[in-house]
């Protein structure tokens, strides 16, 4: 399964633009993943005209290793009870397959090898799948609705891990002070590995900084803004 996949988003208002949008989220590997979760910004397209958000239908694999949660998510919660035992058979039937070949090729590998040549092996899509499985995987779940996974995942993270939030605003209606405010928001979150995101409203403008709550809580310490 490809991580990410680039499509095409046409808006209401008539703008197409590119957005990603991820297959597989594997947060032991990229810890970025966890927060646009918990922030509600993962598989999420924002228009760059008017600003409406459109959030992604594509179910995805979603991965923790450190707190051994694997699972399948399906967006959508409002799901027939047809629909979801459906989707349940199909993926206990692709799970049992990756199962069984897996411990087809670890018996294979176990087999005598002659070593009086020696050979150069390249990895083939077989071995793909074996990766993929080892070392064990904890059993997968189905879970319905995002906010469900985000529910689950928000009860595994310790106190400082949790989702923080930092809002830094302008009521500036001139472009180049907007422009500067997210540079400074930017290179903060650089720093304290955070990410932003950016309200964009003709009244005022909002860089919020968010990831870790230890993190942002230091930013607000340093802001003197309450977190």
């Amino acid at each position: 399964m490809p991580r990410s996949a680039e499509v095409t988003i046409t808006c209401s208002c008539g703008t197409s633009f590119p957005s990603t949008v991820y297959q597989a989220v594997n947060v032991t590997l990229e810890p970025t993943l966890l927060y646009r979760l918990l922030s509600g910004n993962l598989n999420v397209a924002t228009c760059p005209n008017c600003g409406r958000t459109a959030n992604s239908g594509q179910p995805f694999v979603y991965h923790d290793m450190r707190r051994g949660l694997f699972a399948y998510v399906l967006p959508r919660a409002d799901v027939s009870d047809e629909e979801r035992e459906a989707l349940l058979t199909q993926l206990r039937q692709v799970y049992a397959q990756a199962v069984e070949e897996s411990e087809r090729l670890s018996q294979r590998q176990r087999r005598p090898v002659d070593t009086s040549r020696p050979t150069v092996r390249r990895r083939t899509p077989s071995d793909e799948l074996r990766a993929q499985l080892e070392p064990d995987a904890p059993p997968m779940q189905v879970i319905f609705g995002v906010d469900r996974l985000r529910t689950l995942v928000e009860s595994l993270l310790e106190p400082e891990e949790r989702l923080g939030k930092v809002a830094l605003s302008t009521h500036s209606a001139q472009t180049s002070d907007r422009v500067r405010l997210a540079e400074v928001a930017r290179r903060m979150a650089s720093q304290m590995d955070c990410q932003i995101a950016i309200e964009d409203e003709p009244d005022e403008y909002t860089v919020w900084l968010y990831g870790p709550k230890g993190k942002t809580n230091a930013i607000a310490k340093a802001l003197n803004t309450p977190a």
